[in-house]
């Protein structure tokens, strides 16, 4: 789960890498440019961990994102992350330790951080077909990583009718399955920067670990 949480803002520079399928190449571009255009995002999602075999649990979490400055903070039951240019601190609400990495520790994960953006880069893609109509239109894609060695097999994207990812599953090549689901999104809202700084003081008795 630690992994899955990383933050990957790099690819916010990458340029479009789509290729093969033009059906999902136009639904891409427009979910690309409409989230390209955001400056800061906040949004409630809910991530349902399914494994191979034995019980699935559920978590819920929220995330804030400032694209200019870099930044992001996610807040979840068991976990709390913030992230700049420079470094990552995990806090671990369990066991009461905070380890601090560096920004690019893990910049192949995909998690909550970069959920808006993953796609952009190191992916083949195929149109699912689409339901409904209008607002009301969901339309799958189906992504599977370009580079081989990835932890992942295979990736589905569901886009709403506000060209907005609805959810997101990600069967990796262990069995195991996350989906994670937006439940509300608010755009280019003024987020206070204090929002994004870690502060020890908020977690007493608590083992800082640097890894830097």
């Amino acid at each position: 789960m630690k992994k899955l949480v990383y933050a990957v803002f790099a690819v916010f520079m990458v340029q479009l890498a789509f290729a093969q399928d033009p059906t999902a190449k136009n639904t891409l571009e427009k979910v690309s440019k409409k989230y390209d255009s955001y400056k800061t995002m906040e949004a409630n999602f809910k991530v349902l961990i399914q494994p191979k075999s034995g019980n699935s649990g559920t978590e819920t979490g929220k995330i804030y994102l400032n694209k200019p400055e870099n930044k992001f903070r996610i807040d979840m039951q068991q976990q709390d992350i913030f992230g700049d240019n420079q470094s990552i601190w995990n806090v671990n609400k369990e066991v009461k330790e905070i380890q601090i990495s560096p920004a690019d520790d893990d910049n192949q994960a995909i998690g909550p951080s970069n959920l808006f953006t993953f796609y952009k880069f190191g992916f083949n893609y195929k149109s699912l077909g689409s339901k409904g109509s209008g607002k009301n239109k969901i339309q799958s894609i189906e992504l599977t990583p370009q580079n081989k060695t990835s932890n992942y097999s295979k990736i589905t994207l569901r886009i709403n009718g506000n060209d907005h990812i609805q959810d997101v599953t990600i069967l990796d090549k262990s069995g195991m399955k996350y989906t994670y689901s937006i439940n509300a999104l608010y755009v280019n809202q003024n987020i206070p920067g204090s929002t994004f700084q870690y502060q020890k003081k908020n977690y007493p008795n608590y083992e800082e670990v640097d890894l830097r």
